[in-house]
């Protein structure tokens, strides 16, 4: 009875995992949508046009594209198709709702590269990576708290090591159990990882075209609030006066 609960508890986790991991996208486009609305932030409201309209415009026609080259120079080669299962799809299908299958993937059924996933999860990481890592670099302002320069660069570093523990976990676990999602051969992973990278790069121009907004307007984390002034730090008189 005990085991049967054990394994009954695994499967339930381990669907939990796969379904968070399939729609992660959606889960960073909303969140970034709902910090939109509530605090009018200008890095998420990016984040989320990046994510819900820009990449997604930008993954059809990369589908499109290589789908017309590779079917003009080898139409009978599949290495650059992809699965189309339904744990692939980052929305799961209505009417495949009663028999989920992780494992019976059918390849090639999902057309060309690369994912939409890929492409949206390589954009946030291009975003948040540059915005880490230029909050780290940017100069403290003049007459800063050096306390405050240091707390500064301590978050910066914290999310900078934080990042890349999920960009790793994530992809890998994408990559090692979900792969032909992803691509069905070597030929499809080196498009797919060309693509990639380009929406990381768009990713970062994202983060450099809000920068131009204000340095703590564009900054996704909150880190370069940890610098401040020294006169905000310290002690001010208080004067009563007679009502």
């Amino acid at each position: 009875m005990a085991i049967g609960v054990v394994l009954k508890t695994v499967g339930e986790l381990k669907e939990y995992v796969y379904r968070g991991l399939q729609q992660l996208p959606i889960i960073i486009a909303m969140t970034s949508f709902v910090y939109t609305i509530a605090t009018g932030s200008l890095a998420h409201m990016n984040i989320f046009v990046g994510m819900a309209f820009v990449i997604p415009f930008i993954t059809f026609l990369l589908q499109t594209l290589v789908a017309w080259s590779m079917n003009a120079v080898w139409a009978n080669s599949i290495f650059w198709k992809r699965s189309g299962n339904d744990v692939c799809n980052i929305l799961p299908s209505v009417k495949h709702e009663e028999k989920i299958s992780y494992f019976d993937i059918a390849p090639t059924s999902g057309g060309a590269v690369p994912s939409y996933w890929l492409m949206e999860v390589a954009f946030f990481i291009g975003y948040a990576m540059s915005n880490a890592g230029d909050s780290l670099m940017t100069p403290a302002a003049q007459c800063s708290s050096d306390v405050s320069l240091e707390k500064r660069n301590s978050h910066a570093m914290f999310v900078i090591v934080m990042l890349s523990i999920f960009a790793i976990l994530t992809l890998f676990m994408r990559l090692f159990y979900m792969r032909d999602c992803e691509w069905s051969s070597w030929g499809g992973s080196v498009i797919s990882i060309l693509c990639a990278s380009g929406a990381a790069a768009l990713g970062y121009g994202s983060y450099v075209f809000s920068r131009k907004c204000g340095a703590r307007s564009s900054d996704l984390f909150g880190i370069l609030s940890q610098i401040l002034p020294s006169s905000s730090t310290s002690a001010h008189p208080i004067v009563c006066t007679a009502d």
